[in-house]
């Protein structure tokens, strides 16, 4: 009662800043004659976009600069506004508020729409997603779709699926195999995938927000974390945790939400330039994370971080318990759901593993 209550009073709070804006006919409440009124005055639809991303961040340059691509390209429709550090309010409160019709967008993981379609938490699955590209083509493949359409009926559409970075450990002592981690306690995010993650890794989970990591690892709560390396150096994760494990447990998914309600409101030029701008994205964002990371990494090793590689036998070893005891976690899943993702991004149980051997060997090469 008190999350659902906190959700409309979200709403209702984002409508009243939209109003402040000048733009009163764009809120929460509102949503279904947004287009209408926002086209008779030739005022843009404002939506807001709150990320969860500071100004430091070196990827919020680049979801602002997604935003204003579909700004141009809506042709003075649409005036999509970035918010960073969730500023407009916490990721969970803000999702369920656009699921309700807020006028609104939310940069988070697949795992954060488990709770409407639950399907969508096998995305995170460790080891399941095997290149950058099968990101963009898990979320626009056949199976993808299907799990929209039931999305659309919780009141949300995805704007765009992305390719996040490549996640790999941050610990204060090597970890190199399953052995290694079970004496660690990893620091996950508190929901039911990540926890099961930190198991497939070996490890003893251990929650806290992301905000509270880096002291976390500062006073021996946890022995290490795990994001992609972007992320780790702009927590400053590196100064209390020296060494870098190429895990390469998930290629990780990042999404962009908005309401349905809202998304049929707008008008037709502002629907063709999310869905153009939105799917145009996945192949652009793996160029600009890439360019990111290759800077960040060398900071990171001047400044005293050790690269550990793995052997494929470890990568194999994580990469097989994921597959079989993850699924188990997940009653709810859809039969056949992980057999299905493979397909859809064309790989089979094999061929994966195949990949996440080449890639270990590729990263111990290096």
């Amino acid at each position: 009662m008190k999350k659902r209550l906190l959700a409309a009073l979200l709403a209702s709070a984002m409508a009243l800043s939209l109003a402040a804006c000048g733009n009163t006919d764009t809120g929460a409440d509102n949503g279904g004659d947004a287009a209408a009124n926002g086209g008779s005055s030739n005022e843009p639809v404002v939506l807001k976009m709150n990320s969860i991303k500071t100004t430091s961040d070196p990827m919020y340059e680049a979801w602002s600069n997604f935003c204003d691509r579909i700004n141009e390209a809506a042709n003075g429709t649409l005036d999509v506004q970035i918010y960073p550090s969730e500023s407009l309010g916490a990721t969970t409160d803000v999702i369920e508020s656009i699921s309700k019709g807020a006028a609104a967008i939310q940069d988070c993981d697949f795992s954060h729409l488990a709770d409407y379609v639950p399907d969508y938490s096998a995305f995170m699955m460790p080891y399941l997603l095997q290149k950058p590209e099968d990101v963009g083509n898990l979320w626009l493949s056949d199976l993808g779709q299907e799990l929209e359409a039931q999305l659309h009926e919780k009141g949300m559409r995805i704007i765009t699926a992305v390719y996040f970075g490549e996640r790999n450990w941050l610990t204060k002592s090597p970890m190199p195999d399953r052995a290694a981690a079970s004496t660690m306690k990893l620091r996950c995010a508190p929901t039911k995938m990540w926890t099961e993650m930190v198991n497939v890794m070996g490890g003893n989970a251990t929650t806290c927000t992301w905000s509270e990591t880096y002291q976390a690892i500062s006073q021996g709560v946890a022995d290490g974390a795990e994001s992609p390396i972007h992320i780790l150096y702009s927590a400053k994760l590196h100064e209390v945790a020296k060494y870098l494990n190429y895990t390469r447990h998930l290629y990780a998914p990042t999404i962009m939400v908005m309401s349905e309600e809202v998304y049929q409101s707008l008008p037709e030029e502002g629907k063709k330039a999310i869905d153009e701008v939105g799917q145009a994205y996945p192949a652009q964002a793996i160029e600009e994370v890439e360019s990111v990371v290759g800077p960040m990494l060398e900071d990171m090793i001047n400044e005293g971080v050790q690269e550990v590689y793995p052997t494929d036998e470890a990568i194999q070893e994580w990469r097989d318990y994921s597959f079989e005891h993850v699924p188990e976690a997940f009653p709810e899943w859809s039969d056949n759901l992980v057999e299905r993702i493979q397909e859809a991004i064309g790989a089979t149980d094999s061929s994966a593993s195949a990949d996440t051997d080449a890639a270990a060997g590729d990263a111990a090469a290096a």
